[in-house]
């Protein structure tokens, strides 16, 4: 996994996702698009968003009038916006994968967010609120599904709390605070994680019985992520 991270990316917490066989410059991972207090940090985020390009917004904990709001701040956003390219799912995360009803309604809204993705071109943001723990999950599966192994995807969690504490040689440390995208990747495959041979193939399954895309459109977003 090759990131370019630089100290823009400390600041605003955006930063390309490259894990497993991804393809460079499509998928993008970030915290809110605005903070209203830095200035600077706004300034940053604007700059990163022009440089990679962006098309294309899933607003992972937003609806409709959050992303309002964001568009009547932020001049980019608004812009695609109205172009009908960006998706709120409003996806609530403090939920137990044990509670059936609150899993199906999750996966249902990430297979909205996905059929939108399908439906437009990047390169694509995915982002929240502080850009951790949502952006986190869908850009671990999306990683899986690329084939990328369990330890880079913990990094790639890692690293939104900055690259000095993921690069930390304190593997226990590391471990603890990894647990969270650890167990929810145990939980979507049934513990398969310490099972490298049958990874890939949970990932899948989960993505087609659990989201519920078809095996047609799991293919087609295979062939927009991947090199």
């Amino acid at each position: 996994m090759k990131i370019n991270y630089t100290d823009e990316n400390e600041i605003t917490n955006f930063r390309e996702v490259c894990l497993g066989d991804m393809k460079n410059n499509v998928i993008f991972r970030g915290s809110y698009p605005i903070f209203r207090i830095d200035e600077t940090r706004d300034k940053l985020y604007d700059k990163l968003v022009s440089d990679a390009g962006i098309n294309c917004v899933v607003n992972l904990s937003g609806n409709s009038k959050d992303m309002e709001v964001i568009g009547n701040l932020v001049p980019w956003y608004n812009v695609l916006l109205k172009s009908g390219k960006v998706i709120g799912l409003d996806i609530q995360f403090e939920f137990d994968f044990l509670d059936k009803f609150a899993y199906e309604v999750f996966n249902y809204r990430l297979r909205l967010g996905f059929k939108f993705l399908l439906a437009n071109n990047g390169p694509y943001l995915l982002h929240c609120n502080a850009g951790a723990d949502r952006t986190g999950f869908v850009a671990a599966i999306l990683g899986l599904l690329c084939g990328a192994k369990i330890d880079e995807v913990i990094y790639d969690y890692l690293l939104s709390h900055g690259k000095e504490f993921a690069d930390a040689h304190d593997e226990e440390l590391n471990r603890i605070t990894g647990r969270i995208i650890y167990g929810q990747m145990n939980a979507i495959t049934g513990g398969k994680i310490e099972d490298s041979e049958n990874l890939q193939a949970n990932i899948k399954r989960y993505f087609l019985e659990n989201i519920g895309l078809t095996e047609k459109e799991l293919e087609m977003l295979k062939g927009r992520l991947m090199k």
